[in-house]
């Protein structure tokens, strides 16, 4: 049975010099802490010198101390030596704790030194390391400044958890960025869970630049892979209601973007591009569906006689105990029975599930979802670009695109219950909200078409 691996080591002083040379007794040498670890020493000055004959290696426990002939100050100096030897061996001992099998000679040099950790991080701070990930990402224009504002709000919190839960390791609410794992994210999410209140979505919320920041830096080796894989797959199952975000922010195709976008797909060569720009028109012709709804879209759900789409939408399920129904348009209906003759699948609609998926087991659906987004998206996201579009296309501008032109039409507008019903809203007050700023043209056509001309003779005196 072999010597159990220790995990931390003890300091001690010493008074530091050449015994092989005849030394002085009368020189002033200095005092250093010291340790001892795999056989290498590791030292460090402290601000004390001292005689030979004012020297004992084996005061206090053997870790050394200064005599009586030393001075009067002789015990508040070996206290402060002490003192500063303590708190140095606690620091050892807590980072081979947190870190079981990764204390080396370098670490206790950085920690008696007071320097940034010798590891593949180069001592970056974590927190520091984020927020200059979220100032890149926003000055590339990447994201928006109220997404920039948030991811540097979520660090902010991150920071109040550290010192809450004792958790910082170089500072009381810092940490190095090779000392993030999954169990502090995990801690994480049970602080703004039970501390701060937060609900699944604004968690994934705060989530999501760290997720980001972990990619980047293990690609640059300063963490594991493994470490970088556990971490994004910590995003939480939310909630059905609150699959997808209907915050606007005001991107949505005009009726000349829809014709330029069926235009590119007409010119396309890419087969599986052109698949997902159909369910994008497919998404807008039957009012605006989610993706999680086109992706969970059952052919039992659909009924090309009547020319009708029954089902209990994902999102609003929470909501709506009756299924939602919904009118096929011509267009809508060509894409379907395309699809019907391709035969992908027997028991969805598009093939971006297969027909053995359990759309009751929340967090496969979660994570099919997220993978279905990522996939249209990464597509659209060229598409937009070659259309030379001014946003970012994305699958979820098909709904907002649906509304807006809806809303704005100029022969035949639907009213807001109309399109708060459609789009499977728990209330009209929701779309209002998400939409009052864009139907202002609306507005003022319908008050036109009042024709109202109740005035009297203004000129009359």
């Amino acid at each position: 049975m072999g010597r159990a691996k220790k995990t931390a080591v003890i300091g001690k002083l010493r008074l530091r010099y050449d015994n092989k040379k005849e030394a002085s007794s009368t020189k002033l040498y200095p005092i250093y802490y010291e340790y001892n670890y795999n056989r290498h020493v590791i030292k460090k000055a402290s601000p004390f010198k001292a005689r030979i004959k004012d020297w004992s290696a084996s005061a206090n426990n053997g870790k050394g101390g200064l005599r009586s002939s030393y001075g009067d100050d002789y015990i508040r100096d070996t206290y402060r030596m002490l003192h500063y030897l303590s708190e140095m061996d606690d620091k050892i001992r807590e980072y081979a704790e947190k870190h079981p099998g990764r204390l080396t000679e370098d670490i206790i040099r950085s920690l008696l030194n007071d320097a940034p950790l010798t590891r593949s991080d180069e001592g970056r701070d974590f927190v520091a390391y984020v927020n200059e990930d979220l100032q890149t990402r926003y000055t590339a224009n990447k994201i928006k400044l109220s997404r920039y504002e948030n991811g540097l709000s979520g660090m902010r919190i991150f920071q109040e958890f550290l010192r809450a839960t004792g958790k910082g390791t170089y500072k009381a609410d810092s940490i190095y960025l090779g000392e993030i794992t999954g169990e502090l994210i995990d801690d994480y999410i049970a602080y703004r869970k039970n501390v701060k209140q937060n609900e699944n979505t604004t968690i994934n919320h705060s989530l999501t630049p760290i997720i980001l920041a972990c990619r980047k830096a293990a690609m640059k080796h300063y963490i594991a892979e493994d470490v970088y894989n556990e971490i994004k797959e910590k995003r939480l199952v939310i909630d059905a209601a609150t699959i997808d975000d209907d915050s606007f922010d005001g991107k949505y195709l005009t009726k000349e973007n829809l014709e330029k976008l069926a235009d590119f797909y007409n010119n396309d060569t890419e087969k599986r591009r052109k698949e997902y720009v159909e369910m994008f028109f497919f998404s807008f012709h039957a009012g605006g569906l989610r993706m999680i709804d086109v992706m969970t879209l059952q052919w039992r759900n659909i009924d090309l006689n009547k020319k009708e789409l029954k089902k209990v939408l994902i999102k609003t399920m929470k909501y709506q105990k009756q299924r939602n129904t919904i009118p096929l348009t011509p267009p809508a209906i060509r894409i379907l029975n395309k699809w019907q003759e391709m035969g992908r699948r027997k028991r969805f609609v598009f093939d971006l599930l297969e027909d053995d998926f359990n759309i009751n087991d929340d967090k496969a659906l979660y994570l099919a979802r997220n993978n279905a987004d990522r996939k249209v998206n990464q597509a659209l996201k060229v598409v937009g670009q070659r259309m030379g579009l001014p946003f970012t296309l994305s699958f979820h501008c098909a709904r907002h695109s649906f509304a807006i032109n809806a809303l704005n039409d100029k022969d035949h507008p639907l009213d807001m219950y109309q399109v708060s019903r459609l789009l499977g809203h728990s209330s009209t007050e929701t779309t209002e909200k998400v939409y009052a700023d864009y139907i202002v043209e609306t507005l003022g056509d319908k008050m036109n078409e009042l024709n109202f001309d109740f005035l009297p003779d203004l000129d009359k005196k």
